[in-house]
């Protein structure tokens, strides 16, 4: 600012600083700041992005605005403790500040709500108020701030009692209306100068008490009255009187009126609380009926899919029967397969010869492309030769006109440098002559100077000289004086009795006279002395002129013949820059008449250029479009080549299948010839093994029999399950009645809400009535108004009366206004009767909808509740059909031959349903609670756990898991702190999806903790570090554990590292991989679904056990967990054993 010489834009840039450093003014750097930041969000915008100018701006001003929003002030940099209360705009929170840990209440407004209503004005004015005000009795605004959805003001909390909410809670008396008052005006003083004391407020135009337009009645404040007579003044008395009585009767009315109304409007503002909360109720009764629907429609779809199973079950049964009649035509299948086989061959043979033909055609077609091609290149390469030809003179020319147009410029330049070099020297003649004249009138000057100087020097030093002889003398005599004095004070001390007075005396005259003799003496010698030195003086100042002269006229000598050689150089430059100048010009002639000649030459070379570019653009042209056809015809090329390699190699497979089907023929015929023999072997042995042959139909005729059991065994149980499947049908059947009753309700509750909305309507007419008598009080209280403003006027005047003279008082009373104020009380006590008589059977109504409500809510539970129990039982049904399945395949895998049972047995043991018994925690404090037992059956699609197993038998479980697990793993002791470490190695971890769970009613949930993530920025709990989808909560380890991270320890006995655990997958790092910003740390595994993750802990009876379970769950996780579940959402119903059998 300072080194700015313009004073007035120095003066326009103080006033541009001031207002930007003046936080009361619009144009701040906080508003400055705002308005950046919300540019920028408001240019943001897919439709406005595609403005050019709007792109450029945000990505110039990109990392500006992040900047703007992350240093800024925000609502991160507090935590949320409480709501403390809301309002119209939004609520507002008690925080505290995370860096200064100061408590401060924060309130938010909605920006959209503010807009809507078109109050954004209060906003201001309450901000400039509470920020700018200095006064003890304002709340102080510390900070003031917004975000994309709303406007965030944090002030001092003031704890206390607040009178709105006490007052309407309760009826305040006269004690505590005495205590706020004190609170709120606690000193007179305050008063002084509309010092007004707040203890905090929302400024709004509903607030306004003054309109504006008070003015005063005259300029100086004087009232004027009239003199009124005695009769006059009772008058006023008695009517004074009779308004005191009447304006006391109206208050206490008013009051009850006030009172009556506070009721009414609370109890409307509670029937329409209640009203929406049956709305509400409705709605969620609605959904409910639909969800019941949907459910029911799920089961209907789980019966058609079960007997789709049945039925599959049947034909797979059937195929298992017709199996060993089709191993005994295997002879005759193998014989045609080979006739089918050599079909093939033929086939193929006939398709080879065709495709030889195809290859041998589109060879010739190759060759004669091939010939087009490099005909086409011969051109291509011809063209190009000529072109390079002309490119060759072409650039030749260039490189001529360059170099002439180069030596043309420099030419000029020469020139242009003599004509300059010219110039310079004549205005150096010119400067140097002028100069020369400078020098001698300066030269002049200072000789002048010079002679006056030294004229004063010479009157100086003769002074100073004569000075220095007076001091000189003076100080001589001085120092005789002093020796006399001292001598006559010696000999007066020695001699004062001896001495004689007149001796002393012509001593005295004598030493005066000497004394006045050697004055003179010495005054003489002084003017001798001074003369000599002035004479000196001069002689020296003579000298010094006459060097300087000599000097000066010694250099004025050789200027002029310095002057006199550059003049006679200067003309010889001239003539010689005479004669270049003439002979350039000459040359200048030349070179243009040349310039003209190579312009006609370039135009003609030019023009056969753009001759020779369009031959060339055409041959290129050519040149690709036969490029084009060249990779067409390669590509048709490859392809045929791959399809005849392809019948090459499929054509030898053939043959080598062929060759392999003679030899397989020649091992047939040649175990036919040893059969034959053996057959002849065997004729002769017939005998022997008939008894063996027997022996063995007797033991068929008892796998017959064990066969005919098992059937009727399966017979049973499909009756029993068709038995069940009824019953089902039958629930389901009776649940739909229940539905149709439900519907039935909700029709009537509908009826029954419209009813009650056309009750509201009716009372809402009665309360704009009643508004009409609240125009009518407020026309009374105006009237009261004038009466008081009479009555203060009357008091006034009465008491200046009473002030001279005493007068007694003579009361009078007139009629008329109280017959008016009956008449109105009369309307008043009508208007209250039916008011009551409203609220009576509103009462009832409300009273009667409450009770239908609360029966159908518990209709509503009790069928929740059986649904739930009958889905659980369904569940444990399902996997006891799988296990019979399972046992069933196994039985028909024992009666079917031995290849297919090797074949098939690997994925009927892998998909086997096992179960067994576990613990799962009490509750969540497993020290103090312990472990439940629990018998666990994991089938293919449920994990299903009881009490025992006569609940199995009974089939009643207490939790159903739908197999949508994310993964299973062995704990350590950070994962389950309070447990026993004995018991570590025998627990492991479930994390699974809470969407399919089902727990019995009675059965309170364990240990199955939510690790959602999912909250509102209101919601979010403090101390949690988010990352990658992790929820990291800061933990230290006094048992071994170690970093998943890095391979330093994450323990210490004494003196842990910090460290961080996710709530989520339970991974554990050191605190440093977060605050260095390393990206070592993966992602979070449970980051699908965070809202429905939930974990489970699971204690087996032994180690080897828990080893067991957690690799055959991580087996079944693969194959039919979330993943697989996700993956294969078609198939995910059909079990894995109906794959491997068919």
């Amino acid at each position: 600012m300072d080194s700015i010489p313009d004073e007035d834009r120095r003066n326009r840039l103080t006033l541009l600083k001031n207002k930007i450093r003046d936080p009361q003014g619009k144009g701040n750097i906080d508003s400055l700041l705002d308005t950046v930041q919300a540019l920028y969000t408001d240019c943001d915008h897919p439709a406005i992005k595609k403005l050019k100018n709007v792109e450029v701006y945000l990505n110039r001003y990109d990392t500006l605005a992040s900047d703007i929003i992350n240093l800024r002030m925000k609502t991160d940099d507090f935590e949320h403790i409480k709501v403390i209360g809301r309002g119209a705009f939004g609520k507002v929170q008690l925080v505290r500040h995370k860096h200064t840990r100061q408590v401060y209440a924060m309130k938010r407004l909605s920006k959209a709500d503010l807009i809507k209503r078109s109050d954004s004005a209060f906003f201001w004015e309450e901000r400039h108020i509470m920020a700018h005000a200095k006064s003890e009795w304002i709340v102080q605004l510390h900070f003031a701030f917004q975000d994309a959805k709303h406007l965030y003001m944090v002030m001092d909390y003031m704890p206390g009692g607040d009178i709105v909410n006490l007052m309407s809670h309760y009826d305040i008396p006269e004690t505590w209306a005495k205590f706020y008052t004190m609170e709120v005006f606690p000193v007179p003083n305050t008063f002084v100068g509309n010092h007004l004391p707040f203890i905090g407020f929302t400024y709004n135009s509903d607030s306004q008490m003054l309109s504006g337009d008070c003015v005063d009645s005259k300029a100086n404040n004087h009232i004027f009255n009239d003199k009124g007579t005695k009769a006059q003044v009772s008058k006023l008395e008695a009517l004074l009187e009779q308004e005191k009585n009447n304006v006391e009767t109206l208050e206490a009315k008013q009051r009850i009126l006030i009172a009556q109304l506070d009721t009414l409007a609370q109890r409307e503002g509670d029937l329409r609380d209640e009203i929406s909360k049956f709305e509400k109720e409705l709605t969620l009764l609605k959904h409910g009926y639909k969800e019941m629907q949907r459910k029911a429609d799920m089961e209907s779809d789980l019966k058609k899919n079960t007997e789709k199973l049945l039925t599959d079950l049947k034909q797979k049964f059937e195929e298992e029967q017709n199996r060993r009649t089709k191993e005994m035509n295997n002879n005759q299948q193998h014989n045609d397969k080979i006739h089918v086989l050599e079909k093939q061959i033929s086939e193929m043979q006939e398709k080879l010869k065709v495709e030889t033909e195809n290859c041998q055609r589109l060879r010739k077609q190759t060759t004669e492309l091939t010939m087009a091609k490099s005909n086409s290149e011969m051109k291509v390469s011809e063209f190009q030769t000529l072109l390079q030809n002309l490119e060759v003179q072409k650039d030749s020319l260039q490189i001529e006109v360059a170099a002439l147009q180069e030596h043309l410029n420099q030419e000029r330049k020469s020139l242009a440098q003599a004509s300059d070099n010219q110039l310079m020297l004549e205005n150096k003649l010119s400067s140097l002559n002028k100069e020369l004249d400078n020098v001698k009138q300066k030269e002049g000057k200072t000789a002048m100077d010079n002679i006056q100087l030294s004229e004063k020097v010479s009157y100086l030093e003769k002074e100073n000289a004569g000075l220095s002889a007076e001091l000189n003398t003076a100080q001589t005599m001085y120092q005789q004086e002093v020796k006399a004095h001292e001598e006559t004070e010696k000999s007066r001390m020695l001699n004062k009795e001896e001495a004689n007075m007149e001796v002393v005396k012509a001593l005295q005259t004598k030493l005066n006279e000497e004394k006045n003799a050697r004055q003179k003496a010495d005054l003489n010698f002084q003017e001798k002395e001074r003369q000599i030195s002035m004479l000196s003086v001069d002689y020296r100042q003579i000298q010094q002129r006459l060097q300087k002269l000599e000097g000066e006229h010694r250099q004025e000598v050789e200027k002029g013949k310095a002057l006199h050689s550059q003049v006679e150089q200067e003309q010889q430059k001239k003539t010689i820059l005479h004669s270049e100048i003439a002979q350039q010009t000459h040359e200048l002639t030349k070179l243009k008449t040349k310039e003209s000649q190579l312009a006609a030459d370039l135009q003609q070379i030019q023009s056969s250029k753009k001759i020779l570019e369009e031959e060339l653009m055409r041959i290129k042209r050519n040149w690709q479009m036969d490029q084009l056809q060249m990779k067409e015809l390669q590509d048709s090329l490859e392809t045929e080549q791959y399809f005849a390699t392809l019948y090459k190699t499929q054509t030898q497979e053939l043959k080598e299948e062929i060759d392999d089907k003679n030899r397989i023929n020649k091992e047939f015929e040649e175990e036919r010839a040893s059969l034959k023999h053996q057959c002849q072997l065997a004729l002769a042995r017939a005998d022997s093994e008939a008894l063996a042959r027997s022996i063995a139909e007797e033991t068929v005729a008892d796998l017959e029999k064990e066969k005919t059991m098992k059937e009727l065994e399966l017979k049973d149980l499909l009756g029993k399950h068709r038995s069940e499947i009824n019953a089902k049908e039958s629930a389901i059947n009776a649940l739909k009645d229940r539905e149709a009753d439900l519907k039935r309700l909700s029709e009537q509750l509908q009826k029954e809400k419209e009813d009650l909305s056309r009750q509201c309507k009716q009372l809402q007419e009665e309360l704009n009535r009643t508004s009409d008598n609240n125009d009518e009080i407020e026309k009374l209280r105006a009237k009261l108004k004038t009466e008081s403003l009479l009555k203060q006027t009357a008091i006034n005047k009465l008491h200046e009366i009473m002030n001279r003279k005493d007068f007694k008082e003579k009361p009078s009373k007139t009629k008329v206004s109280s017959i008016d104020l009956r008449r109105k009380e009369k309307d008043l006590k009508k208007l209250q009767q039916e008011l009551s008589q409203e609220k009576e059977k509103y009462n009832y109504m409300i009273a009667n909808s409450q009770k239908s409500i609360q029966d159908l809510n518990v209709q509503l539970n009790e069928e929740v509740a059986n649904k739930h129990r009958l889905q659980m039982e369904l569940d444990s049904k399902d996997a006891e059909i799988e296990q019979l399945q399972l046992k069933l395949a196994a039985l028909n895998s024992e009666t079917a031959s031995l290849s297919s049972a090797d074949n098939e047995g690997d994925d009927i043991n892998s998909d086997y349903v096992f179960e067994g018994w576990l613990s799962i925690p009490s509750k969540q404090n497993i020290k103090r609670y312990g472990w439940k037992k629990q018998y666990v059956v994991v089938s293919s699609r449920k994990i299903i756990f009881y009490n025992s197993e006569n609940d199995k038998q009974n089939t009643d479980p207490v939790i159903v898991l739908d197999f949508k697990v994310f993964h299973v793993r062995s704990v350590t002791q950070g994962d389950v702190i309070r447990a026993d470490s004995k018991d570590i190695p025998r627990i492991f971890q479930l994390l699974y999806l809470g969407e399919g769970e089902a727990r019995k009613p009675s059965e309170e949930p364990n240990n199955t903790l939510d690790t959602s993530s999912v909250r509102s920025f209101e919601d979010k709990q403090p101390g949690f570090i988010a990352h990658k989808g992790h929820e990291f909560l800061n933990i230290s380890y006094h048992m071994p554990t170690a970093c998943e991270v890095c391979p330093k320890q994450l323990w210490h006995m004494f003196r842990p590292p910090p460290a961080l655990e996710c709530r989520r997958c339970r991974i554990k790092i050191h605190k440093d991989h977060l605050e260095r910003k390393e990206d070592t740390v993966p992602p979070c595994k449970l980051h699908y679904d965070p809202s429905y993750a939930k974990e489970l802990l699971l204690l087996a009876t032994s180690n080897e056990e828990q080893r067991q379970w957690v690799s055959r769950l991580s087996k079944k996780i693969q194959k039919c967990g979330f993943k697989a579940n996700n993956s294969n959402s078609d198939t995910s119903k059909i079990s894995p054993r109906f794959d491997g059998s068919s």
